[in-house]
Parts: C-alpha cells; structure tokens; sequence
C-alpha cells in the first residue's frame, strides 16, 4: 500500500473543509471540467452540492463522501452507496436560491469501490436523468495524485513530498513552464523597476539633449562636406517661458579634400563645422526674463524678421572639427550647470507630446537611415527611413547663426516629416518607458 493510499483513509479524519478543497482541486486539473468552485466547504446547507463546476458545457455538481479511518470492508462500501444516492437526490431537487438542476454529478470517497460497485451507481445517475456521472474512489484520487498533476495537491493536502523519482517526472513536464513564468515573472519586475526610474529621473531638468542624425554613405560622398541640420523642438506647455528650442549645426569651412585628409594620415583635419541652438523664450516669463540681459547685446537667426526677434535667443553654440569620413551627425543643445545654468531647459517629463520637425540640405536628407532624439540618457525617439518623408522647405525656415555661410540659394532646402502624413513628429513618454543607454 502506498503512503498515498494510506494517507487519504485517515490524515483527513473530521476535516471536511480540507477534504472538499482537495477533491475540488483534483477536479481543477481535469481535462473537460471549468469554472470549478466551492459551495460551502467549512460546512452548511449546500443541499449535498460541494462543488460546482461546468462540465464541457453543462452545470455539474460535485459530493464528496469521505469516512474516518476509510476500508473497503462491505460496512462502509454500504455507507457510501446511500451516500452517493442521498447526494445525488439532494442535488437534483430544486431550490429556490439556485439555478436548474445539474446534468453532470461527480462524487468523490476515500473508500476503494469495485468496478461493479462503480457502474450500479451510475447506471443509478443515469436513471435520475443525469448525462455525465463521474466517481472518485480512494484508487482513482491516489491515481491523479501520484501523478505530476497532483504532486503539489498531495504536499498541500496529505503532507507528501517528491520522491527522487517524482522530482525528475514533475520538472520534465512543467520545467519549461515554471522557468517561463519565472522569466515572465522577472521581466515584468524588470519592467516595473525601469518605469519607475524612469518618472523619478524624468521629475530633473535636462542637462543634455541631442540629435543623431545616421546616413548611408560618408558626409564627403554625399555633399563634399557641405551641408546644413537643424531640429526644431516644440513644448506643447511651455515651461517658466521655454517655448522650444531649435538646435543643429552645418559646415563652417572645407580647406582639404578627404583624400588631402587621409594622405596626412588623418591628423586634425583642417576642415571645421559649427553648432547653434535658439531658444524660443516668452516675454516676460521667467526664462526670458533670466536669459535675456542686454537685448541690443541679444543674438538672433540672421534671417528672422524684426516681430521675431522678442522670440528666438541664442543660447547656445560651439565649433569644432569637421570629419568628412564619418557617416553620422552629431548636433547638442543644453549643457550641464556650472555654479548656474546657461541656458533654458524644462523637465525630462515636459518633453512628453512635444512637436519635432527636421529641416536639412536636400543632399543629406536624402541619405538619412535613422534619426535619433537623446535626452537625460534615454533615447527619446528612435526614427527609421521609412518613418521619414521629404518635403520640399523653405530658407526662411531655418535659424541661421551670424557665423554660418548659408543662404537661400546655397542648397535645396527640405522639412523631414513622418510618413504617416502627420505634420510632424512626437514624443510619447507617458504611454511607453524610453530605453536608457546604460539598460
């Protein structure tokens, strides 16, 4: 006899509450059975009806028959018998409080019941007007909880652990499951912490913000190291008076080719680019009020009319060394403070639905792969070619530095738009947690 057997004839002795839990949870792992619930397992009138259940479609009820000290001597098979049709009778008449009668039964003992005892009742069932009858016997419960379906309701209920051998049949059949929802587990937790870093870093002020502008060929190949880049960022609140900024850079001067470069075995190169931000400050606000100073002192676009110029301030610039090999573009707004800030910024959290758009020299902006928007360490918005739409622009769109050498007949001037036909580009931070760099 196995502990198993041995067990479900007594470890359950006078707990009714545990037995009907048991026999529920057995019912649970059944193939046709759903919805499986308890009535009142800690005791009460629940018209012989334990268990409530669906079988495949039809309302089935469930008995659970067990004795103190269970044997398969002849006085308690006949116990359960009368058991089973008392039961049966119970849970087919009607009352007041409950739905139709059941089509299915199911009934469960901790007494060994013959295959003849088995099939009387049944037929029993069936002459009660019962589709489906069901019956449990104390082989049939051991059965389901030797089994890799039952091991966990045999620790919970009869106090079993695996064997050796029951440790190998369980994790070969649900190993791949419990290692998944472990790793779906921690992706979620993974996730949650991740989001939750991110809304505490996005409460600080941005410190840096920049545009990486990917091309499929080398800025030499593309346009001899000519060209022009600007983001034009739109707060949609502004912020103590920040508007937006308008940020990018272009070619100050060629003095080598790329072939005069690399047969200097790629020192310094002589060639030199320059980069510009513009602020867009409200008067009167916080920021303008801060930033502006001296405004005959203010510098503007070159090409901005004079109703702009209370707008656009120039808070921003640098130049340095132009690389006419590489493939990429690189243009920074915003700096880390020292002592104090030099210029505007808002909160990471702010730039959540702002407006982008992109204006460029037609010669690069034909050559575009990717496009990325980088800010407080996260990358704010990642753009693929096909993202990008080319429409043709406007010299009067730019924001040209005093330094910067372009005019309106310099290129062919274009606005990078999305594809999707919007009129411009978004930032979603409130609906999806950006990718920080070092995740």
């Amino acid at each position: 006899m196995s502990k198993t057997d041995r067990r479900l004839k007594d470890h359950l002795n006078t707990n009714q509450a545990a037995r009907e839990r048991m026999c529920l949870e057995i019912l649970s792992v059944q193939e046709g059975y759903s919805d499986v619930e308890p009535r009142l397992p800690k005791g009460g009138p629940d018209g012989a009806r334990d268990i409530q259940a669906k079988f495949k479609d039809d309302l089935c009820f469930g008995a659970v028959g067990f004795v103190n000290d269970a044997s398969d001597l002849e006085e308690h098979r006949k116990q359960i018998r009368k058991k089973f049709k008392d039961d049966l009778s119970n849970a087919l008449k009607e009352k007041k409080d409950i739905s139709p009668n059941p089509r299915a039964f199911v009934f469960f003992t901790n007494v060994g019941l013959t295959p003849t005892i088995i099939k009387k009742l049944k037929e029993h069932a069936y002459g009660k007007g019962i589709d489906y009858c069901d019956i449990f016997d104390r082989e049939r419960l051991r059965i389901v909880l030797d089994s890799n379906r039952g091991y966990a309701i045999r620790f919970r209920y009869l106090d079993i652990g695996l064997n050796d051998a029951e440790q190998k049949d369980f994790f070969a059949t649900w190993g791949d499951k419990i290692n998944s929802a472990i790793g779906s587990g921690l992706r979620d937790l993974d996730k949650t912490t991740k989001r939750i870093q991110f809304l505490m870093e996005a409460q600080f002020p941005l410190d840096h913000l920049a545009t990486i502008v990917r091309l499929d060929s080398t800025i030499w190949d593309i346009c001899k190291g000519e060209f022009f880049f600007q983001t034009i960022l739109s707060l949609r609140v502004h912020s103590d008076g920040l508007l937006g900024i308008t940020f990018g850079g272009g070619t100050k001067e060629i003095r080598e080719t790329l072939a005069e470069w690399e047969a200097r075995g790629k020192k310094h190169t002589k060639n030199g680019q320059y980069g510009f931000g513009f602020s867009s400050l409200i008067p009167d606000t916080p920021h303008h009020a801060r930033y502006v100073g001296d405004f005959d002192k203010l510098e503007h676009p070159k090409n901005i009319g004079d109703e702009e110029r209370l707008e656009y301030i120039r808070t921003s610039g640098s130049t340095g060394i132009l690389e006419v090999d590489q493939k990429a573009l690189y243009f920074k707004a915003l700096s880390e403070p020292f002592i104090e800030r030099f210029q505007p910024t808002c909160k990471l959290q702010e730039l959540d639905g702002c407006m982008l758009l992109f204006e460029s020299s037609r010669e690069v902006a034909e050559h575009i792969e990717e496009i990325a928007i980088v800010g407080g360490g996260y990358e704010l918005l990642a753009l693929k070619k096909d993202d990008l739409r080319l429409q043709s622009g406007s010299y009067d769109r730019l924001k040209v530095p005093k330094e910067a050498k372009h005019e309106a007949d310099s290129h062919d001037w274009v606005t990078v738009r999305p594809s999707s036909l919007s009129s411009c580009f978004s930032v979603d931070l409130m609906g999806r947690t950006p990718r920080r760099y070092d995740w």
